[in-house]
């Protein structure tokens, strides 16, 4: 039984051998001791060394103890030690599957290693015993992973760019570019074909902006100077190629390219880091201050009287200095100051050390190429210029400046009292209309369901200071209107005029061509003056409106309150009586009395008025008040000219659309909104289109021009239309208006044209040509013409005669002059016709003309060229 027992354990021996021998193991349990029967599992390889990235299959072998394959469906799974060494996959019919796992076919799975890391595997194939499923049974494959192949590679034409300090665009050559290949291959070393075949990523991108690509020839634009951040590349024999790219920006940049192993499925992925290095030092060589962030007063305003701004210092390539420290020290590299009569005003910032700082002269220290500092407003409103000073020797100020590099920056300081004002009016979504009640629901649309028949337009008004800022916030502005009395609503105010004289600082107005007392119907108390100050060059302090106190005599009142003292330059200005103004009153329209300036110094109000008096022209006006002068503070104001305007869009009508030509005729032009409210005040334009001929005229104007009128408050107007010499339909006259066209169609009945004689016989004459209408009136002003053809060697033509145009006269008529040649001949005679017309070619006359045969007749002595 010994020599038994001995000889059964050297055959389980060598078996174990051989199975070593061929890559592959085998075993019936999970540990080294006895186990009762149950399944066998065994691991072969077609390899027991593979390269790296390369692989190799192993087939894996289950038998119930019996020797029989298992079930169909056993579950095998594999494990890699150690796990960078290489990888395994199961494998169905059509290839690698995902995971580790296959099920058995025929008692048979199948596996793919793929090395990895150089070294030693094990690869560890496990499966539960159907018969004791607590238990599982493994077999393991040993494998060697040798180097093998890189299946992605960069190769780069250079890895340290220069800076691109200048921004030159890229070039084939360019010293500013690394041009890249990229290799793709397989795990069995074959090169990959595949669009979009690999993906490349640049990493920062900032100091590259990225990379590009061949250009393609299929689209229009070039992709080699098309910078990429990420995207995709195609790969062709191979081979990718992409150009990295420098800007003014240093640093390093890592380029990563990835692509899939269409053997293995696998994603194989290769880096490559770039370095943008400096062509100068990195020592200040520009200074640049940035505007506050606000509008900015004097302290006893009420208003900002503090302001952030920032100083960025470059280096030669335009880029941020670096920070200025050295050790675990920081120092200070800005240098700020305020330059001349700083007014009061202060600087406040803080220092390299982390303490606060404040003076007319402070150092401070930037953080990536930024400093930060604070201006600080003083009691008298002015200019203040900030000064900000870096050193190009070391970029350090607290060493002293050796070699400065500087940056100015002026910031106005003002007291936010109330300069100059400007009315301004949108030209779109200004108009609101007006509703009866806001709990009626407006469906949709911008048209309410019970307008009220009145309009409101947004009027602002935008208000400054003397040195630019806007006026505080708060600041109040009053607003008035007056529409009447008016001559006829466009404008022509009954009480105006050009030579309006204020007293300066005084409340007494006289003009000496003035009718205050009876142009208009008078004025009185309560009524508004308003002057146009600002048309006078030098009395823009008289822009403003008065409430008039009393009528003093026909060409002198009194004001509510003293007039400006037009002193801009610091001394009165008196003009004399120069300027326009107008007094009024509002009759049909209002706006609101006033409002307050927001941060922008805007204020907005509504000027409301009835859809009757659309087009209407009005005078409003925006004032505040302004410096104290005399102890008591100054007008400022506008006074603009303004229109009630009516809905968009306009729609213009014309009755009626077809004239008879020839004739006067009355044609209106009317104008109304969206809304169908009628729109007065608009001018309409026309011109007329002839077709074969014609002359017209709309109030007494040839040709093109304007109505006589514009519309009035019906929104209509009329204008008288003559027509003559039109010989045929087609004629149009055009009225524009409110940026449409309408075409009237001119109409004419049927012509006649006669000649008289028609018909000349052995030679030519004059004929008289007449054309009439179909009532049989003449028609004058026509060109007529005429063309002859002659027969049998007659040459025939025809001009107008002598002291003719060809034109027809008050008679319809014109003559022309017919002429022959070689009409009489001998033994034949020549033939021929004229025909005239209207330049429309319809109606004609035609004349006839017959020659002689200078033979048939008897001559004494007779003609020699007829023979014997």
């Amino acid at each position: 039984m010994k020599l038994s027992n001995a000889f059964h354990a050297a055959v389980l021996l060598a078996g174990s051998m051989l199975l070593a021998a061929c890559g592959g193991g085998g075993g019936s349990g999970n540990d080294s001791g006895f186990n009762p029967p149950g399944i066998n599992v065994s691991a072969s390889a077609a390899s027991n060394s593979v390269q790296s990235g390369r692989p190799v299959n192993i087939t894996v072998t289950v038998r119930q103890a019996g020797g029989a394959a298992i079930q169909d469906g056993t579950q095998v799974t594999g494990v890699v030690a150690p796990a960078n060494v290489g990888s395994v996959v199961a494998l169905g019919p059509n290839g690698p599957l995902a995971g580790s796992t296959a099920t058995t076919v025929g008692g048979v799975a199948n596996f793919r290693f793929t090395g990895g890391a150089v070294g030693t595997a094990t690869v560890t194939f496990s499966v539960a015993d159907p018969s004791a499923p607590s238990r599982n049974v493994t077999a393991t494959v040993t494998l060697t992973v040798t180097q093998g192949i890189d299946r992605l590679t960069l190769e780069s034409t250079r890895l340290s760019l220069p800076a691109n300090t200048f921004n030159v665009a890229p070039f084939f050559g360019s010293p500013y570019m690394s041009e890249v290949t990229i290799t793709l291959r397989t795990a069995s070393g074959e090169l990959v074909n595949a669009t979009n075949g690999v993906q490349v990523s640049v990493n920062p991108v900032g100091n590259t902006g990225g990379f590009s690509t061949l250009d393609d020839a299929a689209t229009p634009e070039n992709e080699f100077l098309v910078r990429l951040g990420q995207g995709p590349v195609d790969v062709v024999a191979g081979k990718a190629t992409v150009f990295l790219h420098s800007l003014n920006f240093t640093g390093q940049t890592t380029m990563t390219v990835t692509g899939q192993d269409p053997e293995t499925g696998e994603t194989v992925s290769a880096s490559q880091v770039y370095t943008i290095v400096a062509s100068s030092p990195a020592l200040p060589a520009t200074v640049s201050v940035s505007p506050t962030a606000a509008p900015q007063y004097v302290q006893s305003s009420g208003g900002n009287t503090s302001g952030r701004f920032d100083v960025q210092v470059t280096d030669g390539n335009g880029e941020t200095v670096p920070n200025p420290v050295s050790g675990n020290n920081a120092f200070n590299n800005v240098r700020l100051e305020l330059i001349g009569d700083a007014n009061g005003a202060r600087l406040s910032g803080t220092n390299a050390s982390g303490q606060a700082v404040s003076g007319t002269a402070i150092s401070v220290r930037t953080t990536n190429g930024i400093a930060g500092a604070v201006l600080i407003s003083g009691n008298v409103p002015g200019n203040v210029q900030i000064r900000a000073t870096a050193d190009r020797a070391d970029n350090n100020v607290d060493n002293g400046i050796s070699d400065a590099v500087f940056s100015q920056r002026t910031i106005a300081i003002s007291d936010g009292v109330m300069f100059d004002i400007d009315i301004t009016q949108p030209t779109a979504n200004a108009l609101f209309v007006n509703r009866v009640s806001d709990d009626v629901t407006t469906p949709g649309g911008t048209v309410p369901p019970d307008p009220d028949g009145t309009y409101s337009l947004v009027i602002s008004a935008i208000a400054t200071d003397r040195l630019g800022n806007p006026v505080l916030p708060g600041t109040t502005v009053s607003f008035g209107l007056i529409d009447e009395p008016q001559l006829d609503g466009l404008g022509t105010f009954l009480i105006s005029g050009n030579d309006g004289d204020p007293q300066e600082g005084g409340r007494n107005f006289s003009a000496p061509g003035g009718a205050f007392t009876t142009a208009g119907g008078g004025a009185g108390p309560g009524d508004a003056l308003v002057l146009f100050g600002e048309e006078v060059t030098g009395n823009r302090d008289h822009e403003s409106a008065r409430r008039i106190s009393a009528i003093t005599s026909r060409s002198t009142l009194t004001v509510d309150r003293r007039f400006n003292h037009n002193d801009t330059t610091g001394s009165i200005v008196n003009s004399g009586p120069v300027l326009p103004y107008v007094i009024g009153r509002a009759a049909d329209g209002n706006i609101v009395a006033s409002g307050t300036t927001d941060e922008r110094g805007v204020v907005t109000v509504r000027m409301n008025y009835p859809v009757s008096k659309l087009g209407k022209v009005a005078i409003i006006w925006a004032q505040g008040d302004g410096d104290i002068v005399a102890n008591a503070p100054e007008t400022v104001g506008d006074v603009e000219f303004t229109v009630f305007a009516g809905v968009a869009d306009a729609v213009l009508s014309v009755s009626p659309t077809t004239i008879p030509g020839n004739t006067t005729t009355s044609v209106a032009a009317c104008v109304v909104d969206a809304l169908g409210s009628p729109i007065s005040g608009i001018d309409v334009g026309f011109s007329f289109v002839f077709s074969g001929g014609g002359t017209g005229s709309v109030d007494g104007v040839t040709g093109s021009g304007g109505f006589a009128s514009p519309t009035d408050s019906s929104g209509c107007t009329t204008g008288s239309v003559t027509t003559s010499a039109v010989v045929q339909n087609g004629s149009q006259l055009r009225i524009s208006a409110v940026g449409q066209t309408i075409n009237v169609n001119i109409t004419v009945g049927s012509f006649v044209l006669t000649a008289n004689p028609s018909f000349f016989f052995g030679g030519g004459g004059v004929t008289t040509l007449r054309l009439v209408d179909d009532r049989g009136n003449p028609v004058a002003g026509v060109q007529l013409s005429g063309t002859c053809t002659g027969s049998g060697g007659a040459v025939i033509g025809t001009a107008p005669d002598r002291g003719q145009t060809g034109v027809t006269d008050a008679n319809g008529q014109a003559r022309f002059a017919i002429t022959t040649e070689r009409l009489n001949q001998n033994n034949a005679a020549g033939s021929g016709t004229c025909t005239y017309s209207v330049p429309s070619g319809q109606p004609s006359a035609t004349v006839r003309l017959q020659g002689v045969d200078l033979c048939d007749a008897a001559f004494s002595p007779p003609n020699p060229g007829c023979g014997p």
